[in-house]
């Protein structure tokens, strides 16, 4: 049988791999790219510079001239943003500017994500800077403090190792989001460093607008005017005197082709605009068999599922979500089952899970990836198994559709 063959990328953080797909010749096949994989990667220099000329506020030597101590927040390993190569030319500035290195820590902005262990510490910050500073984990249920109230009546609790810092920097990444139609900017303290009644407050409107609006689980990707949670976080970037972000937007290869610096909201506004040509894709509809790869948010393929179903026909088709994360998916406080009939305070039994898919392949080397309730499930370890599956159904002229990582990716709005 003659084939064309598609090179994926999988394992961020880990094995950082390609996996190749091959489906018939015969089939009419749409490959959806990532814009961003077109520009070269950023070098030192491009970095520094894009660092010293931030974007509507001072230099981060000019802040932290007169202040004492300094928290460095970051991303968890949801997230793609290679922070060793950004934190160390931060705090190089900081100590320059007079902070001592005694005065730093680092605060990962887990929101509602489970806690972090050294190794992951490691993987996103390198060994030299968790040999050197304090790197802690933001508990949401604990040890925040009451920074007031937002216009929407939403009641904010931040973490008070942030909170009680008068240097407050992030280190983050601009991609499509299901909710806020871009992450980065100010997510990084809300829900990212805010207390679990904050974030659930927050977040409640979001999935609330999604459900009344009915358009699925990712229908604000990479729509932000559609967020229901964007003007909360600007009130509690403010609120808070959040100083400084840098948000880099990757390739598919988590490696740096942009990246913008400076004032939380207006470098974020920058970067968004940039970032929606960067990851939008042509929206390919009525597929027969959507081929949909979770690489850079690769423990939240669910983001990857529901998009890939946006894909298939109407009356149903067959979506093969491809999830090779090792350390499974990330926990939720929130949104996560903790029992058979128990989850969080925003878990449901059905969620905004897609109704169109009638057979749900998951292709995973690494067993136990559960991607909301499980319907039609079918489970696969090697593409070979997949594409016997797949030839079962399907004849010459189907309709296929390859998502090269669609939890980056967003629709072309037509």
């Amino acid at each position: 049988m003659e084939t064309k063959s598609f090179k994926l990328p999988q394992e961020a953080w880990f094995n950082e791999t390609e996996m190749e797909v091959a489906l018939p010749a015969d089939w009419e096949i749409f490959f959806a790219d990532i814009p961003a994989d077109a520009l070269p990667v950023l070098t030192d220099a491009e970095i520094e510079e894009r660092l010293s000329k931030p974007t509507g506020t001072a230099t981060l030597p000019e802040l932290a001239g007169n202040r004492k101590k300094a928290a460095i927040i970051f991303d968890d390993l949801s997230r793609p943003t290679n922070v060793a190569e950004i934190a160390p030319r931060v705090i190089r500035e900081l100590i320059r500017a007079g902070i001592k290195e005694e005065n730093i820590s680092f605060v990962a902005a887990l929101g509602a994500h489970g806690a972090y262990t050294r190794l992951d510490f490691e993987k996103k910050l390198g060994r030299e800077i968790i040999e050197k500073f304090p790197v802690y984990n933001h508990n949401p249920y604990e040890n925040c403090g009451y920074a007031g109230k937002t216009t929407f009546g939403t009641s904010v609790f931040i973490n008070r190792e942030v909170l009680e810092s008068d240097l407050k920097i992030g280190i983050g990444c601009i991609l499509p989001h299901a909710f806020n139609g871009f992450g980065g900017g100010g997510k990084i303290i809300l829900p990212g460093v805010s207390a679990i009644e904050t974030i659930h407050q927050n977040h409640k409107k979001a999935i609330d607008d999604l459900r009344e609006r009915g358009v699925g689980f990712v229908g604000n990707m990479g729509v932000l005017e559609n967020s229901k949670m964007q003007a909360e976080i600007e009130e509690v970037v403010r609120m808070i005197n959040f100083d400084f972000k840098i948000d880099v937007l990757p390739n598919s290869r988590r490696q740096a082709v942009e990246l913008v610096a400076g004032d939380p909201i207006l470098a974020y506004k920058k970067g968004v605009e940039i970032a929606k040509k960067l990851y939008v894709t042509d929206f390919y509809k009525d597929a027969d068999v959507v081929v949909s790869n979770a690489y850079a948010k690769g423990s939240e393929a669910l983001i990857a599922l529901s998009l890939g179903a946006h894909s298939l026909k109407k009356e149903g088709g067959d979506l093969v979500t491809i999830v090779n994360s090792p350390t499974g998916q990330v926990v939720h406080y929130l949104f996560d089952p903790f029992g058979h009939d128990i989850g969080g305070s925003l878990w449901s039994r059905e969620g905004l899970f897609p109704q169109n898919i009638k057979r749900n392949i998951l292709l995973s080397k690494y067993p136990g990836q559960r991607l909301g309730p499980q319907k039609n499930l079918v489970l696969c370890d090697e593409w070979s198994k997949v594409l016997t599956l797949l030839l079962e159904e399907h004849g010459p002229k189907t309709r296929a559709i390859i998502y090269k990582d669609a939890t980056m990716q967003f629709l072309r709005k037509n």
